[in-house]
């Protein structure tokens, strides 16, 4: 039978720090190597936001120039070239002109403003609520010239 050997406790010593100053050399090129990894994913990303950002600014600047030509678009002079492009004669009312809304039936709709101002020229009585006509009206000549 063999003999037990006693080793040395230097020798022991030595290959215990040897194995620690090991696993601290990996434990550190594992952390390099992880530190590298997050700052290239962290790199990707930055320019990412960048790019958005800059799409971004692009976007806001298109909408504010197409908000500007619909503004544009919108202005009475424009308004009326394009209807008469159109081959439309419209024109807003003068302020002396009474506009009023009438029913298919040829009564005017109740509570509008014009009438009351037509009532008070005439010198009639301003009612304040108008009632419904007849339903068995019939309409006026307009409607009927109309469904020839």
């Amino acid at each position: 039978m063999r003999r037990n050997v006693k080793k040395p406790a230097k020798m022991s010593v030595v290959a215990a720090n040897t194995m620690r100053f090991g696993v601290i050399i990996v434990f550190l090129f594992v952390m390099v190597i992880l530190n590298l990894l997050a700052s290239s994913s962290c790199n990707h990303l930055m320019k990412e936001k960048g790019e958005m950002e800059r799409e971004l600014v692009k976007l806001d600047e298109a909408r504010t120039r197409e908000a500007t030509r619909w503004e544009e678009m919108r202005t009475p002079e424009k308004v009326e070239t394009a209807l008469l492009r159109h081959g439309l004669a419209m024109r807003l009312p003068r302020p002396d002109q009474n506009v009023i809304r009438m029913r298919a039936n040829g009564t005017p709709y109740p509570g509008q403003i014009s009438i009351a101002r037509a009532r008070q020229r005439a010198g009639l009585p301003i009612a304040a609520n108008q009632s419904a006509s007849k339903p068995n009206a019939t309409p006026s000549p307009i409607r009927r010239s109309r469904r020839r």
